[in-house]
């Protein structure tokens, strides 16, 4: 099944520099109504596209957007020498950003919990430098349930088949707002490259990374979501205090974050800081 949006979408991979490939959904902007900015969205770990759909069907009126499928996901054409650290995620937006010749000054980067890690690195670092990033459901940490995080880097893939009734059950009993949500989350599991995500997870999952938010010092606006179970708001505040140019607005829920209200309160908040 696809999103409305990957069926009107451009598909391109981009060649990393160690070999490697990932994949980018791109669209241009309706001329009547669009802006001069571009949004490039790295969405979450794992995350499908059409979680996204509402938004990206509604972006997609007044910018031109560059959607980009991470390593983790099962899009990704990865050379076996390959590293899965946050360094190398944010390596690769830094790579796409130029590959596509996008003008920073007129970028909105727009990621979301495991993306918005990627995004903070890159900003940290120097890396890459937006006009605004936009951090949803921002965290210092992937949630896992209880142990989990510890036994995923260190067991063999097969082991993930077995470790995916008790994900399911702690999605359905403890991070779901609503039956939606749930089953957004159970496809994601569903869907999995267990390979994948071991590489990536020894990496990033066992640890904090507050001192990637600590660093940043150009413009960021921080999306929080009250209600949203899955990502800890008492996380994205503390985050938000980390930023030194930091702007919050809070949604209430993770539904009305994946909405086309979502674009309506981004695209407000970028006519008030006068873009």
């Amino acid at each position: 099944m696809k999103a409305e949006y990957e069926t009107i979408a451009k598909e391109q991979y981009c060649v990393l520099s160690d070999g490697s490939e990932l994949r980018i959904l791109q669209t241009k902007a309706t001329e009547k109504t669009r802006t001069k900015l571009t949004l490039f969205i790295i969405p979450g770990w794992a995350t499908i596209i059409p979680s996204w759909d509402n938004v990206l069907m509604e972006a997609k009126n007044f910018f031109n957007i560059v959607y980009c499928e991470t390593r983790e996901k099962g899009s990704s054409k990865l050379v076996k020498k390959t590293k899965t650290d946050l360094n190398r995620h944010s390596a690769d937006i830094q790579e796409i950003i130029t590959q596509l010749n996008l003008d920073q000054k007129k970028l909105i980067l727009l990621a979301s919990s495991f993306g918005a890690m990627i995004a903070a690195h890159g900003l940290s670092h120097k890396k890459i430098n937006p006009l605004l990033t936009v951090l949803v459901g921002v965290t210092s940490r992937i949630d896992l349930p209880p142990t989990t995080r510890y036994l995923i880097p260190i067991s063999p893939p097969f082991v993930f088949t077995m470790f995916k009734p008790i994900a399911k059950f702690w999605i359905k009993k403890f991070k779901s707002e609503d039956k939606k949500q749930a089953d957004k989350y159970l496809r994601v599991l569903e869907e999995a490259d267990a390979k994948k995500w071991k590489a990536a997870a020894k990496l990033i999952m066992p640890y904090w990374h507050w001192d990637i938010y600590e660093k940043i010092t150009s413009n960021v606006l921080v999306i929080g979501a009250e209600k949203d179970k899955m990502h800890d708001v008492d996380q994205t505040k503390k985050i938000y205090d980390l930023i030194k140019n930091a702007s919050y607005i809070d949604m209430g829920t993770n539904k009305d974050v994946y909405s086309k209200k979502f674009v309506t309160v981004l695209r407000e908040f970028i006519e008030s800081i006068n873009v």
